[in-house]
């Protein structure tokens, strides 16, 4: 993100947007107290606009790339199921093969101690069928029962498994199918999620700058002013939660959790920043001149009534997994990026608990609540500690987005195309009501 000069030197040199206030605008409104906080107000408002665009797009490549890791999933899990079923169906196939090998031995004694129904077996259609007839001649011995018997069910097993391993590579392909399909759904999305933020940053520096001779003051606290001012709208308007989601302080935090963005990512290390930068309650940012606000401490809030179905957090293991996130904080968004220094949300927090020896269900943050709740490893999100796993869903049964709790009220995350790993207060909009505890014993 191409974040705007600290302090506001000279007007950018560029045309401008008719939708936008103008130099002269700005110049004209400065002298008259009125008619700057009038234009202070409309050039705020146009900032809010942009971020909830660009979080819109946001939002839209980061389902579409969960969408993919689904699939890519499925895929590898049908890849692993068709090698295994190829795998036994080659050994079941060399098996058969010794298997009628002894029953033609044993059909050329038959033949040579001048049996009646050679010539029943020579008729014989195929492996199969002969083994069939051979077990029909009745100048078998028991031993020779045996074999023939054996060669039959060993003939039958190797077709059967033979049809399943190509019912299984039926699978594949069509699997593989989907993985390309939603592939490249969501390279298209990233990329319109990218150019849409690049559009609206190139926008937000120009307003934001604008605001600071306004206000008179520096482009970083212009930023941290209108976040502000935006962070109150999305807490007034009450957006959306899933069921059950509690916008309660984790008891394990001591400042406002945050959330309310009216979109699903928001936020950013750099308060210079206002496209993808600070917002939503919590975010330490309130509408001020001159300095740059602070978060206000707020109680914990109650522990939920529903007992935690995960034991305490591997504290030591916890810290490393959220030390190793925030040493990422800076780096790009990657599509599918799983490191070294480039990220997706997933990729960050598959990464960050693998650095010390913990699998956490694969490169999907879907797979990653699958396998939490699968081991017991959910608790309320008013219980949350340090390196519990915050979850976003839009309702459809997928987990859009995945971020670690650092503590405080923040969480570390890989937001979306344009906007860097960074560290920004828990938003509770979609917010799952459950936090993963990856380094909790499972139940």
């Amino acid at each position: 993100m191409g974040a705007v000069a600290a302090t506001f030197i000279s007007p950018p040199a560029q045309a401008d947007n008719p939708g936008f206030p103008s130099w002269a605008d700005v110049q004209a409104a400065k002298a008259d107290k009125a008619a700057a906080e009038a234009e202070g107000t409309r050039i705020t408002t146009l900032l809010s606009a942009l971020q909830d665009r660009a979080d819109a797009s946001g939002r839209t490549a980061e389902i579409a790339s969960e969408r993919f890791h689904r699939a890519k999933l499925a895929e590898d899990a049908a890849r692993q199921q068709h090698a295994a079923l190829a795998a036994q169906a080659d050994k079941a196939a060399a098996v058969a093969r010794t298997s009628r090998m002894r029953a033609g031995l044993l059909a050329a004694s038959v033949a040579r101690g001048g049996g009646g129904d050679l010539q029943l077996m020579l008729d014989a259609s195929g492996a199969d069928d002969f083994l069939h007839r051979l077990a029909t001649v009745s100048q078998l011995s028991a031993q020779a029962q045996d074999i023939t018997r054996r060669a039959v069910a060993d003939e039958n097993e190797a077709t059967a498994l033979g049809a399943q391993a190509d019912a299984a590579a039926t699978v594949l392909a069509q699997r593989a199918d989907a993985a390309k399909a939603a592939l490249d759904s969501a390279q298209q999305a990233v990329d319109d999620a990218g150019k849409a933020v690049a559009a609206e940053q190139k926008n937000a520096d120009r307003l934001v700058a604008q605001l600071a001779v306004l206000r008179g003051t520096s482009a970083r606290v212009a930023a941290q002013y209108a976040a502000g001012v935006r962070a109150l709208q999305a807490e007034n308007a009450q957006p959306y939660r899933p069921s059950g989601t509690s916008p309660s302080v984790p008891s394990g935090g001591a400042a406002a959790s945050g959330g309310g963005s009216s979109t699903s990512s928001s936020g950013s290390s750099s308060p210079s920043t206002p496209v993808g930068g600070p917002s939503g309650p919590g975010s330490g940012q309130t509408p001020s001149t001159g300095t740059a606000a602070t978060p206000d401490p707020v109680a914990p809030a109650p522990v939920a009534s529903a007992p935690a179905s995960a034991g305490a957090p591997n504290t030591a293991q916890a810290a490393s997994a959220v030390a190793f996130a925030r040493d990422q904080i800076g780096d790009p968004y990657r599509f599918a990026g799983a490191g070294p220094n480039s990220w997706d949300c997933s990729g960050l927090t598959m990464m960050a608990y693998a650095s010390v020896g913990i699998a956490i269900g694969g490169h999907s943050a879907t797979a990653q609540y699958d396998l939490a709740k699968s081991e017991g490893k959910l608790v309320p999100y008013s219980q949350a500690q340090v390196g519990d796993l915050i979850f976003y869903t839009d309702g459809g049964g997928d987990m859009y987005h995945v971020a670690v709790y650092s503590g405080s009220g923040m969480m570390i995350e890989a937001p979306y195309a344009g906007v860097p790993v960074r560290e920004v207060p828990v938003r509770s909009y979609e917010r799952v009501s459950q936090v993963a505890r990856p380094t909790a014993a499972s139940s």
